[in-house]
């Protein structure tokens, strides 16, 4: 994963969650997090993501690749 910012916070982010943060070539870096709902017995995986342009950590303009 490349390096989108190099603070502290982000570095320690990326060795602990590595699936958080991800490049899309779409939509640039995106925050990534899934949900788990049951649905009549069955369990449902919603996968959403949000493109961020700054640092959730310190605030600084994201890099990109």
């Amino acid at each position: 994963m490349n390096n989108f910012c190099k603070c502290k916070d982000w570095f320690e982010l990326k060795d602990n969650n590595r699936s958080i943060v991800k490049w899309d070539p779409a939509y640039g870096w995106v925050l990534n997090w899934i949900e788990l709902t049951e649905d009549d017995g069955y369990t449902q995986v919603h996968r959403y993501g949000m493109p961020i342009k700054f640092c959730p950590m310190c605030g600084c303009q994201v890099k990109h690749p």
